[in-house]
C-alpha cells in the first residue's frame, strides 16, 4: 500500500470520479498509482450515510458500514461492492481516525420577551458551555443572536446582537479567551420556528451557541 488518506465528501483523485456522494466518513486507501478502495464507515454518532462512485464506465452504491469498492482507473468500471475487513480497517486507517477532530457542539440559551434575561433553565444550562468550551480546548465559540418575530428588523438586528454580547460576556466572567468568541446577529431572520410577521413565539428568542 503507497499511500493511506482518510477523506470526507467531495473528494477527488487522479482517477476520474465524477460524482460522490456522501453522508457520514469515507476512507480511502491508494494502492499505488492504479488502484483505489474506498470504504463507507460510520461517523462518530453512529450514524451511515450512503455514497455514490461513479466513473465513464459505470457506478456503484455504498449503502451498509463496511461496504467496499475497489477501482483500476481508466475507463474501468469499479468492482462490485464487497465487505471490508475490519481488521483491514483499524490497521489502516486507526491513526487517522484517532486525529478525527470531533463533531462541534451546538447550545440554545432563550431569552424574555424584548430583552438580553435569559430564561431560568437557560442560566442553568451556561455552566454546561463553560465546560465544553474548556473540555474540549475549543478552537473557537460562536455565538449568533435571534429573536422573534414581532417589531422592525431594524429593532430586532440590535436586539439579536445585544443577546449575543450578552453571552459573550458572560463566557468571558467564566474565562473563556476573548479571541475565541465570534458574534453574529441575525435579528428575526432564520428563525427556529418558522411564523408569520409580529408572532411573540418564545423558542425564536435565543442565543445559538457552536462550540468548535
Amino acid at each position: 500500500m503507497a499511500d493511506q488518506q482518510a477523506i470526507g465528501a467531495g473528494f477527488s483523485s487522479k482517477h476520474r470520479l465524477s460524482r460522490l456522494l456522501v453522508a457520514g466518513l469515507m476512507l480511502m486507501a491508494l494502492g499505488g498509482c492504479a488502484r483505489q478502495s474506498i470504504i463507507l464507515v460510520p461517523d462518530r454518532d453512529g450514524h451511515v450515510g450512503k455514497a455514490e462512485v461513479t466513473t465513464s464506465a459505470g457506478k456503484q452504491v455504498l449503502e451498509k458500514h463496511g461496504d467496499m469498492i475497489r477501482i483500476n482507473g481508466g475507463p474501468n468500471p469499479p468492482f462490485a461492492v464487497t465487505t471490508a475487513d475490519p481488521a483491514f480497517i483499524t490497521t489502516t486507517f486507526g491513526d487517522a481516525l484517532a486525529v478525527e477532530p470531533p463533531p462541534v457542539q451546538t447550545f440554545t440559551l432563550y431569552f424574555k420577551t424584548g430583552s438580553t434575561v435569559m430564561t431560568t433553565n437557560s442560566r442553568k444550562l451556561f455552566a454546561a458551555i463553560v465546560s465544553a468550551v474548556e473540555r474540549r480546548a475549543a478552537i473557537s465559540v460562536r455565538i449568533s443572536g435571534h429573536t422573534d418575530t414581532t417589531g422592525s428588523h431594524r429593532l430586532n438586528n440590535t436586539l439579536a446582537l445585544e443577546r449575543a454580547k450578552r453571552v459573550r460576556a458572560l463566557l468571558l466572567q467564566q474565562g473563556v479567551k476573548p479571541e475565541l468568541v465570534f458574534m453574529t446577529s441575525h435579528g428575526k431572520r432564520n428563525l427556529a420556528i418558522p411564523t408569520p410577521d409580529g408572532v411573540p413565539e418564545p423558542r425564536n428568542r435565543r442565543a445559538v451557541i457552536i462550540v468548535h
